[in-house]
């Protein structure tokens, strides 16, 4: 009960961040909304941005699990990761893709821990990032490591078809198994 009332109390300070951001990206005032951005993911998730940029999404996730509150920390990190590569996409700096990728990873991992509150909600933000990564080719033959993570995804949000498309795709690539 302790933990939603937090994880609540976490995502209303997430949407007072985004709607402040929408203002800034409206006005197209790109670098204060990152700033708002940076300043909200230390303020709210204790994420640093520059550690962001340098660490490789698996690394982020591993980070994430040091946190009592590990689902919430993950919804809103991604909240505020996609929002970060929402405003570099606007300014057509191909960074926002590793950004929107690792968003992903968080939805992906806040939906493995079945301790989110509508995760539905979530489902249909992690949603929107697949069409994004997939033209970016993050899911990919040329990146066949991704496609555990999109399997894995599939599955939790209950797109069993789909699911069983990327596994057949894992199977013919050449993914080295792992033991």
């Amino acid at each position: 009960m302790l933990q939603r009332d937090y994880l609540m109390k976490m995502v209303e300070m997430l949407t007072t961040v985004l709607m402040k951001v929408l203002n800034l990206k409206e006005s197209k005032n790109y670098p204060e909304a990152l700033k708002e951005l940076e300043a909200a993911g230390k303020t709210i998730a204790g994420l640093d941005f520059e550690m962001v940029k340098i660490l490789k999404a698996d690394d982020l996730v591993s980070l994430m699990k040091t946190s009592d509150v590990y689902a919430g920390r993950c919804l809103i990190s991604a909240g505020l990761l996609s929002g970060y590569a929402d405003i570099l996409k606007t300014q057509n700096d191909r960074q926002c893709y590793d950004y929107y990728n690792k968003s992903f990873r968080l939805y992906t991992e806040a939906l493995l821990t079945k301790e989110i509150p509508d995760p539905e909600k979530y489902i249909a933000k992690a949603d929107q990032l697949i069409p994004v990564l997939s033209t970016a080719g993050f899911f990919s033959d040329e990146r066949p490591e991704n496609y555990p993570v999109l399997f894995e995804y599939y599955y939790l949000s209950g797109n069993y078809s789909k699911a069983e498309d990327v596994l057949f795709d894992i199977l013919e690539s050449d993914l080295p198994e792992t033991g």
